[in-house]
């Protein structure tokens, strides 16, 4: 009789409080939680992000802050079930701002700027900034032509080469940038190939012939991606399946100068 009359208030107890949730608290979500059954919406919102963010793997991402996140929901609950719903709320809405918040991703490095930083004015910049390397052109023989579909240098430019050769002996410390180029005629991948054997029989005919020590000489196949002539015609095919030879001399730029680097070169 006793233990039924214990049950009997219990009961009860559970019945006024589920009553205080409804009018006295103004509950407006149906969420069960021991013994209340409405709440505003704003602390089932802090159960679901809490949960979200486990689901999520935050937990063990960044556990502290997970913990952090979880003991002001468990708080905003405590307090509102202490009928101090106001707060209760301000709390649940901390909880879910913290819960979303979680592990947020690392800001992304700062941009790269070509911007030169000015030196500040207690230190001014020095009058005489120190010269920089770079290259200048400063000759290009291009009348190296080649059949279709051939990287065989014919007879007609043997002559000019060998004075190509003699050109480039009176810039001992140039560099010489050969390149290999074809008409529009076939795939990109056949004629990359081609313009790069047209540019190495040209290097080879200096070398061999023209005395040119190999180590100076790069070479460049560009294919059919830098016609000099239109490729609508015959004529302007023909002219693009050429070598150009170009003669780099290496001098020193200072910062305020432009570095005329390649210039010229196509």
């Amino acid at each position: 009789m006793k233990h039924k009359f214990k049950v009997q208030r219990l009961l009860l107890l559970m019945l006024l409080m589920s009553i205080a949730a409804l009018y006295g608290c103004a509950g407006l979500e149906f969420a069960p939680k021991k013994a209340m059954w409405y709440y505003h919406k704003e602390l089932p919102e802090a159960d679901r992000a809490v949960e979200a963010a486990r689901a999520d793997g935050k937990d063990k991402q960044c556990p502290k802050e997970f913990k952090d996140a979880e003991k002001m929901r468990d708080d905003a609950y405590d307090t509102y079930w202490a009928c101090h719903t106001a707060e209760g709320i301000e709390k649940a809405k901390k909880a879910t701002e913290m819960a979303k918040a979680l592990c947020p991703p690392p800001p992304p490095p700062p941009p790269v700027s070509a911007t030169i930083v000015p030196t500040p004015t207690s230190q001014p910049p020095a009058a005489n900034p120190p010269p920089i390397p770079c290259e200048k052109e400063v000759a290009v023989i291009k009348i190296v032509n080649f059949d279709f579909d051939k990287y065989t240098v014919k007879m007609a430019y043997k002559k000019e080469l060998q004075m190509a050769a003699e050109i480039i002996k009176k810039y001992p410390k140039a560099v010489i940038n050969i390149d290999g180029h074809t008409c529009s005629i076939g795939t990109e991948k056949y004629n990359m190939g081609l313009s790069i054997r047209r540019a190495t029989a040209v290097k080879e005919f200096l070398v061999k012939k023209g005395g040119v020590d190999p180590s100076r000489i790069m070479i460049h196949g560009y294919g059919k991606t830098r016609p000099a002539f239109t490729n609508k015609t015959k004529a302007g095919r023909m002219k693009n399946r050429r070598a150009e030879i170009h003669i780099m001399q290496k001098q020193e730029c200072s910062l305020k100068q432009e570095c005329p680097l390649n210039k010229g070169a196509h």
